[in-house]
């Protein structure tokens, strides 16, 4: 598309813009890639299939500006005082669908035209629109400095075949920018996305050379029905995508309207050892608090709150099942190659128990552990020994093993220690390890007092006080 900076002067017209004061909150307290997803999902709602993020580098090679070039239909030039001059009013009404490829529209409250704002001090937007049928060409520009003004220039006819489309530059980007340079910010874009290319999979978008690729970077996705919302004669489905990815994440729980868009992230922790995923709680309900305007203060909702909750103990039971069965293949070879540190067949509960804990740790471990899978047999059964006595003593030896033995990474190694602590049978072990103990230390003392043998030879105030002075402590 080309560039509409001609050499014919474009007039402006400058447009007061209703800020309001909690819009401007949220604005510059918006994240580099959430920033950059409201403009994408600006693009998708105006019907563009092929979106492209380029970012610009001075002599430095930092970057200096942001690009946002797409093919939608761009912005009628009548229409765009309108979609400029109220921040946090919205054309966009939540389940509504866009014109053409009949998508559902993301639509957020008019503000991520603004969020532009987040990355850097000075936006324009060059739209090229059909009116009629003639193709025109205009100008928007904002910037912080003049954060209650929007300069809107006048159309110029432009003759030839045109694509529609939407080209957004943002210069002066703050030094927080950069992050969107990173993996894990194209790693957060896909999953923001994730559920919209699923749905549409004509839809393209580029950041920086590399394609948001569901299919490559999705090692799995489920969907699990959970207990509806009632209220009142109301009830609402609610619904739990869960997507596990190839690539590390924050492991996210976003909440989605009832065909999936992500509308807001919930900071939730989870330990459920080295599965890296999103998950989506979809419902009609949640569009309906986004209709209200009330979806910024979800996470007070009681309905809310109880779906939360069922969603977390959903998630936490699917990857104990994946780590059952990840631990089973893997168990299963040690078997074989005799590396396993136990022998026979369980002889009780307690050493059921104590067998699926270190399965669960010992197949997380190993990942990490470098070239455990071609180690030597002895080593690797050394190794594997030596988890399980940290294992049965206590998570304070389980991290001195995981760092100074096998050097794990300090992150693993809070990650494993935390799965054990969550595990809450791994405390029946304990218990039971203790007692047995204490048992062990009864019959070795019931032997010493009333055993011919040793009962003659102790000695009550040198020998038999010391070891009970000791049992004291």
């Amino acid at each position: 598309m080309q560039s509409p900076r001609f050499a014919i002067e474009m007039s402006e017209t400058t447009y007061s813009v209703e800020v309001q004061p909690d819009y401007l909150g949220k604005i510059s307290r918006s994240k580099p890639p959430q920033a950059l997803a409201e403009l994408i999902w600006n693009s998708l709602d105006a019907d563009a299939d092929e979106v492209s993020v380029r970012f610009n580098f001075n002599e430095l090679e930092r970057p200096s500006s942001i690009q946002i070039r797409d093919n939608g239909t761009g912005i009628p030039f009548e229409k765009a005082p309108e979609y400029f001059q109220k921040l946090g009013g919205s054309w966009k009404r939540p389940g509504a669908k866009t014109d053409q490829r009949h998508r559902f529209l993301h639509g957020q409250e008019g503000r991520g035209r603004f969020k532009a704002l987040a990355l850097g001090s000075s936006v324009r937007w060059e739209v090229t629109y059909i009116e009629g049928s003639q193709p025109s060409i205009f100008e928007i520009s904002i910037s912080n400095d003049h954060l209650r003004e929007v300069r809107i220039s006048e159309p110029i006819v432009v003759e030839g075949p045109v694509k529609t489309g939407v080209v957004l530059t943002i210069d002066n980007l703050y030094t927080d920018a950069e992050a969107l340079l990173t993996s894990s910010a194209h790693q957060e874009l896909t999953e923001i996305f994730a559920l919209y290319l699923a749905n549409y999979p004509d839809a393209n978008i580029e950041v920086n050379g590399a394609k948001l690729d569901i299919a490559r970077c999705v090692v799995s996705k489920e969907t699990r029905a959970l207990p509806e919302i009632v209220i009142g004669e109301n009830s609402y489905p609610v619904d739990l995508d869960i997507v596990e990815w190839r690539d590390a994440t924050n492991r996210s729980l976003y909440l989605c309207n009832h065909e999936g868009l992500p509308l807001t992230r919930l900071e939730r922790r989870f330990h459920i050892g080295s599965f890296q995923f999103s998950a989506y709680l979809k419902s009609s309900f949640i569009t309906e608090l986004q209709t209200k305007g009330e979806l910024e203060t979800a996470e007070m909702n009681p309905q809310i709150v109880q779906s939360v909750d069922w969603a977390q103990d959903e998630i936490k039971t699917y990857f104990q099942k994946r780590a059952a069965q990840d631990s089973k293949t893997v168990v299963e070879e040690w078997k074989q190659q005799q590396v396993y540190p136990f022998r026979g067949e369980a002889k009780s509960q307690i050493e059921v128990v104590e067998r699926q804990v270190f399965d669960i740790v010992a197949v997380n471990a190993a990942k990490y552990i470098p070239d455990f899978a071609t180690t030597e047999h002895k080593a690797k059964a050394l190794q594997l020994r030596l988890l399980r006595a940290a294992i049965e003593k206590s998570p304070r030896e389980l991290q001195t093993i995981l760092g100074e033995v096998l050097k794990l990474p300090p992150r693993k190694q809070r990650e494993l220690a935390n799965l054990l602590k969550d595990v809450s049978l791994s405390s029946i072990i304990s218990a039971a390890k203790t007692v047995a103990d204490r048992l062990d230390f009864i019959l070795a003392l019931d032997s010493i007092l009333y055993d011919k043998g040793p009962k003659q030879r102790l000695k009550e105030r040198t020998q038999l006080h010391r070891i009970l002075v000791i049992l004291a402590f």
